[in-house]
């Protein structure tokens, strides 16, 4: 087996090592932190900070949640009013051997409505 598949060596280079660390090395002194601590509290009391949403952005949304709304108002509605007509369907059957006369069933719950429909049986 040859080494061609064990990829490049590591080599130590200390040279290298000493030169990131200085340039990884935590500042020193105070004045440094000082100064961070400052800018980090100059942006938290910024009123127009990135965490908050412009009027704009605010309008639009409000705008598309209330059309969203009234699109799944409308649906819930349409498909009441499907299930109630195919429910008022139900309770009218046709009675064998009279022609066309129709006959009105016993009123059944709205479980036993609903487990008609699931289940297909009349």
């Amino acid at each position: 087996m040859t080494d061609e598949h064990r990829g490049p060596e590591l080599v130590r280079d200390d040279a290298l090592t000493a030169a990131l660390r200085a340039i990884y090395r935590k500042p020193a002194g105070e004045a440094y932190w000082a100064a961070l601590e400052a800018r980090i509290m100059a942006r938290i009391a910024d009123a127009e900070a990135w965490w908050t949403v412009p009027d704009r952005w605010l309008r639009v949304g409000l705008a598309a949640a209330a059309a969203a709304l009234i699109l799944a108002g409308g649906m819930f509605l349409r498909a009441q009013s499907h299930i109630n007509r195919t429910l008022a369907a139900d309770a009218i059957v046709e009675v064998d051997g009279l022609g066309s006369s129709l006959a009105q069933r016993e009123p059944i719950s709205s479980d036993e409505a609903a487990l008609r429909k699931l289940t297909g049986r009349q």
